[in-house]
């Protein structure tokens, strides 16, 4: 809502973040509660031309002018003309997108961005193409002369679980009109504007942050013993820690360690675009290359890293997958997308308050399995044509130029659909042109690591209100033209030619996805100011970690200074009242008369503090520090297990601590470094399967009486 206040007839613009994903499908402005008007759709180009010329004729006539453009992927600009003195102007704008989802605890997550942090580098505008009406900035306020007021309603094709909010208080009501699938939410306190994002989450468990550091270290054990890496630190510079990759050795892997260890952050701003080019350059080409970008950065050149990476992976032999993690609420949401998009990997989002170990461990353990890839989509009945010979004198000539958009019947978005992870949702969008029909089974063709895939899946039609999918589509197509991967850059016609701008101008204008209004705008202008973040979060210093494997494992970390631990990073043994039994169970003093033991969550710090016992190679070696872990001295205070051999006790003890205390809470965290003790195992007891599973289940039998006899007090 803007109200003019002041004497003169003013101009206001307002710049508001959106996901890079979202498509604003619709703008209405209400002038003093009376007149309504809805914008319409016009090229980027035409739609400021009238703008601009609005200005110099309209001013005097005193009408309204409006219009709404993207100025980023992430970012769109309103601006509200000709508000006369004491009148109210109420701007409604619509935009759909497609929820996350969280496969860690399968939950759906609706994020609603509201910060613009200063981004790192040029902006890459000249005076040639300028196309903005006022210069490339904002004016940030702590304190702002607006108010929020947020009302969400929430329906879902099942009942609804449960809804909390990770980043504010609400205030939530269910079975709204006594249906279980709707509810409506508020905000439980009256704020002038949003600090950082509101996050809704739909089924949710919020936990405590972790330090970049420890995630970083948990990353390198978890690392399996037939791969190369390096680590590289980066900022507005970059370093590597090994001139070249080295092969996962205990030496390289205790030098990695104390690096992570002891990572600070001094390496200045956000300069992404050398860091991965050194990565990907300097990998080995023999093999499938992973790189991870762990970044709460802001940076103006998306594009040049996008354009590097796609690249980069034409020219490899083997796969290039960048997968992305975006971490606090000043993140670009359009980097760590469009950067994961052209990877062909996947993405994810923490805020300062969430843990990032089990979401990269989760990328990790996909990053080392092969992809199904390859996807093809029958989607209408076709008749199968016949298989012509090579030497075949039948074969017609290759369609002329222009009939590559008039015989497109079926559009499907993306247009090249990349590898699927489990645990990943991934969606795909089809449009068919009028008299087309949809097969009654959609069939599915990929391939895997062990073969071809062939999937029928059948057709059931739904009937939705508004054209919300088709929105989505067209703005997933629309993406598919601006990235340069859709139908036409792709076509075998087009292979290694250029594509006119005017041409993908054209098609985008025609998917009516951006929305600008007819009207006119005017002189006079207030720039609406934007709550600002506290500046002590602004100064950014980083780490990174590439790394490369032969499974095509690599990596780069960047991190806040408020991610990091004011403490020393480096090891820390617990005490025998921190380090695992008191802090897994407690007492339950109630009025019962029976004196009862329950269990809590162990803390993942304990966890990282009994990973500093594992090897390199997942072996937990026999040591005094390891002994007293379980409150005891020497090998044979474990006579009772039965277990005869020190160094098989010390990996059988490990794994019972891992399953029996750690599972339960942090299984996905540990299990590789589970996986790796369960493999050294088996060679210690010469991959005799009964052997090595009678030693666990004695080290499991010890492990469940040592606990409740090291936590019962007496009362």
């Amino acid at each position: 809502t803007y109200k003019n206040v002041e004497k003169d007839t003013i101009e206001a613009i307002y710049k508001f973040p959106l996901y890079e994903a979202a498509a604003v499908c619709g703008f209405e402005a209400e002038i003093d509660g009376k007149k309504k008007v809805k914008g319409i759709v016009k090229e980027a180009k035409q739609a400021v031309k009238e703008y601009n010329e609005a200005i110099e004729f309209i001013y005097t006539q005193r009408h309204g002018a409006y219009l709404v453009e993207e100025e980023q992927p992430d970012i769109f600009q309103c601006s509200v003309g000709n508000i006369t003195p004491d009148q109210t102007i109420v701007i409604r704008i619509t935009y759909v997108t497609e929820l996350k989802h969280d496969a860690e605890s399968e939950k759906v997550r609706l994020v609603f961005p509201t910060a613009i942090a200063p981004r790192y580098g040029s902006s890459g505008y000249s005076l040639a193409n300028w196309k903005k009406l006022i210069p490339d900035k904002i004016s940030y306020s702590k304190k702002t002369d607006y108010y929020l007021d947020l009302n969400i309603t929430c329906r879902m094709t099942s009942v609804i679980q449960s809804i909390e909010s990770p980043s504010h208080h609400i205030s939530t009501e269910l079975n709204i009109d006594g249906s279980p699938n709707v509810s409506k939410i508020t905000l439980a306190e009256q704020i002038t504007h949003l600090e950082n994002d509101f996050i809704l989450v739909i089924k949710s468990l919020v936990q405590c942050k972790v330090k970049a550091s420890d995630t970083l270290q948990l990353l390198l054990r978890s690392l399996p013993e037939n791969c190369t890496f390096n680590v590289v630190s980066f900022g507005s510079r970059f370093d590597s820690l090994f001139k070249k990759s080295q092969p996962y050795s205990e030496g390289i892997f205790s030098k990695a360690l104390k690096h992570a260890q002891a990572m600070t952050a001094n390496y200045g701003g956000t300069e992404i675009y050398n860091p991965i080019k050194w990565a990907i350059e300097n990998s080995k080409n023999d093999m499938p290359t992973s790189i991870f970008l762990i970044t709460d950065g802001l940076v103006y050149n998306v594009d040049q890293i996008v354009e590097l990476i796609n690249s980069c992976e034409e020219k490899k032999k083997y796969d290039l997958i960048v997968f992305s993690i975006g971490i606090g609420d000043e993140v670009s949401h359009n980097l760590v997308e469009s950067v994961s998009r052209a990877g062909k990997g996947y993405l994810k989002f923490v805020t300062i308050s969430e843990r990032m170990d089990k979401k990269i461990l989760g990328m990790l353990k996909n990053a080392i399995k092969s992809p199904i890839k390859d996807y093809n989509i029958t989607w209408t009945d076709q008749v199968n044509k016949p298989v012509l010979s090579f030497f075949s004198n039948k074969i017609t000539p290759s369609p002329a130029a222009q009939n590559i958009l008039t015989d497109i019947k079926i559009q499907q978005a993306p247009f090249i659909i990349p590898p699927i992870y489990p645990g990943v949702r991934f969606i795909v969008y089809c449009t068919l042109e009028k008299g087309v029909k949809a097969c009654k089974e959609i069939i599915l063709n990929a391939n895997s690591y062990n073969g071809p895939i062939k999937l029928f899946i059948p057709l059931d039609p739904v009937i939705l209100q508004g054209t919300k999918i088709h929105t989505l589509a067209a703005r997933k197509l629309i993406q598919n033209l601006e990235d340069g991967t859709s139908f036409i850059h792709k076509h075998p016609m087009n292979r290694g030619k250029s594509i006119p701008n005017t041409l993908i101008r054209e098609q985008i204008v025609k998917l009516d996805n951006k929305l600008v209004s007819e009207a006119k705008t005017l002189p006079s202008q207030r720039v609406v100011p934007v709550s600002a973040p506290d500046t002590s979060l602004v100064a950014a210093e980083y780490c990174s970690m590439p790394i490369r494997s032969n499974f095509g494992f690599g990596s780069i970390v960047k991190s806040l200074s408020k991610y990091l631990s004011d403490e020393s990073c480096g090891v820390k043994y617990l005490s025998d009242e921190s380090c695992g039994v008191k802090e897994t169970w407690e007492i339950d003093d109630s009025s019962a008369p029976a004196i009862s033991v329950k269990s809590i969550p162990p803390k993942i710090e304990t966890l990282y503090n009994f990973l500093d016992f594992q090897s390199f190679d997942g072996s937990f070696l026999p040591s005094t520090k390891f002994y007293s872990w379980f409150d005891k001295k020497e090998f044979k205070d474990f006579e009772i297990t039965g277990i005869e051999n020190e160094k098989v006790l010390c990996l059988a003890l490990a794994m019972a601590y891992l399953e029996i205390i750690m599972f339960e809470t942090f299984k996905e965290e540990c299990e590789m470094c589970y996986e790796k003790a369960k493999k050294v195992l088996k060679k210690e007891v010469g991959d005799d399967e009964q052997k090595f599973n009678e030693i666990l289940e004695k080290a499991k039998e010890w492990a469940k009486k040592w606990v409740p006899n090291n936590c019962l007090v007496l009362i």
